[in-house]
């Protein structure tokens, strides 16, 4: 994408929807991003946002977007793409995709050991944005996030992301590309 005009950026940090995102819309409008992590992929729709709004950080021709979720087998009733749907979404949308199935607690250890630390961190439900070492999630944070990760998340999904204080971890240096 190219760099948003002033006018669109006014639009996606103050009237844009859903409300719960627009921090997420701040932060994609204001800086570019080489990786991408989402917890909690869901429906796509988030997805797409991110596809419309993401600057590709300098040197970097393909935003590297990984994504978790219960996908096909998630019980909790809400609506869910399958793998293969999210792999084909996210291939249209023009990003590296590495899709991780599984529920919270088994993928995040092997997005953590496999895949390393994420300029942009998306998670939807699971952790306290006040507290972020409060929780179980809270403390894998210093393999999904280095010194200039920007974190977004929120208590239970559905909930208005916010930024999370990382002040108190102790992270990891940003590799250079």
């Amino acid at each position: 994408m190219s760099r948003p005009t002033w006018l669109q950026k006014i639009y996606w940090t103050r009237f844009a929807k859903p409300i719960e995102e627009r921090e997420l819309f701040k932060q994609l409008v204001s800086r570019p991003f080489s990786s991408i992590l989402e917890i909690g992929v869901g429906d796509g729709q988030r997805m797409r946002r991110l596809a419309k709004l993401v600057q590709p950080a300098a040197g970097c021709a393909q935003v590297r977007y990984i994504g978790t979720d219960e996908f096909e087998s998630a019980q909790d009733g809400g609506q869910h793409l399958s793998l293969k749907q999210a792999h084909q979404l996210a291939g249209q949308l023009g990003f590296k995709a590495s899709l991780i199935p599984g529920d919270i607690h088994s993928a995040i250890p092997r997005v953590a050991h496999k895949l390393g630390a994420s300029d942009l961190l998306i998670i939807e439900g699971g952790i306290n944005p006040a507290y972020p070492l409060a929780s179980t999630l809270g403390s894998w944070l210093n393999r999904l996030a280095h010194s200039e990760s920007v974190v977004l998340a929120c208590e239970e999904a559905g909930q208005t992301l916010q930024i999370v204080d990382l002040r108190a971890l102790e992270l990891p240096k940003r590799l250079a590309a």
